[in-house]
Parts: structure tokens; sequence; C-alpha cells
């Protein structure tokens, strides 16, 4: 299901979901592994990640860069971070070099 897309720029006005959006331990480590592959695959290839994730209000979808991934949190272009617990799906895009 196609989710409103929105600018990195604009997460900081986003109220985000304090809850773990995922219920179950195998679906975590899925998500981190998944997060972990869009980092290395930006450095490698210079690929974006589509992130799915929840605000109070509703799911949204960004499309960036993933620089880096703490225990909590994920660091896109720019210096903005995001809750990992708020991230629903991550998707790699494929980058032009690797078409």
């Amino acid at each position: 299901m196609a989710h409103p897309i929105i600018l990195k720029e604009q997460i900081a006005a986003e109220l985000l979901s304090n809850e773990e959006v995922l219920q179950s331990a195998e679906a975590r480590h899925a998500r981190k592994n998944k997060l972990l592959q869009a980092v290395e695959s930006n450095r490698l290839y210079y690929s974006k990640a589509k992130i799915v994730f929840e605000t109070t209000k509703e799911t949204l979808e960004v499309i960036d860069h993933i620089w880096a991934v703490t225990d909590n949190h994920v660091l896109l272009r720019g210096g903005i971070t995001l809750p990992i617990s708020c991230i629903k799906e991550v998707e790699i895009q494929a980058s032009r070099s690797s078409l």
C-alpha cells in the first residue's frame, strides 16, 4: 500500500510514535538487518532506501540515504534522525551504478 511520501527535512515536524511498531522479535531483527544492509548499500553504491514509518497520526514514507544505524536511531543524510522503533519497512532502492 502506498503511503504519503515526505522529504527527510519534514521528519522533524512530525510527532513520531514512541511505541514499537513491530510485534515479533523476528520482525525487529529483520528490520535491523535490512537497515544495516541499506547502510552498506549506500557506502558501496550510493543507494537510497525507502523507509515506511509511523507517526502518531499516520504512516509515512521517506526515501533517502541511510548513513548510519545506532541501537535506537537511523541517521539519514543531513543529520536527520529517525527512531528505529517507529520504522515498519525498509526497502533498498536500486542505484544507477547497479542497474
